[in-house]
């Protein structure tokens, strides 16, 4: 009985050393920093050049308390069926899917605010025709729900003739 006790013990201290199996949301976890590794691997020559003598994914390991043997058993686990590995990428293509489209937006804006301060910054084009008389800047605008009007100030009428008062509105 005891030898019995023994040789389970023994066996269940050999499995407890071996690899273990990754649950699916690490799996989804590491998978994903995998890629995202592999990717700034991929743009960066000098981290390339480093990657060949040092272990790069351990990190990544360790971080969810695994190692290399841990994720290989585990992804061996996860190919012997197809629809389990196919579950746990289609996480990972979503959950990159969802921060592309966020990087995107920020290139976007980041590309609106470059175009809005290169116009704040031009100098004004002074080539373009000047009406008769009045200068434009001078003119009062009155914006309403639905319109927009360009009006003389009240004391400056009679010094201009009608004539450029047209120009004005008919060139906007």
């Amino acid at each position: 009985m005891r030898r019995a006790l023994y040789i389970v013990l023994v066996v269940l201290l050999v499995a407890a050393c071996g690899p273990h199996r990754i649950p699916r949301d690490d799996m989804e976890d590491i998978m994903y920093r995998l890629l995202v590794q592999d990717q700034q691997l991929k743009q960066n020559p000098q981290l390339r050049k480093q990657a060949d003598t040092m272990l790069v994914y351990e990190g990544i390991f360790q971080a969810y308390g695994y190692n290399t043997d841990d994720f290989l058993y585990s992804l061996e686990y996860y190919l012997e069926e197809p629809a389990r590995m196919e579950k746990v990428m289609e996480k990972v293509a979503d959950r990159l899917g969802a921060e592309a489209k966020e990087v995107q937006k920020e290139i976007d804006l980041e590309n609106w605010r470059s175009k809005m301060l290169r116009i704040y910054k031009m100098e004004p084009d002074t080539t373009w025709p000047k009406p008769p008389g009045r200068p434009v800047d001078t003119l009062l605008v009155r914006m309403g729900k639905d319109t927009v009007q360009l009006v003389l100030p009240p004391d400056s009428l009679p010094e201009y003739p009608k004539d450029s008062l047209l120009f004005v509105r008919d060139s906007l």
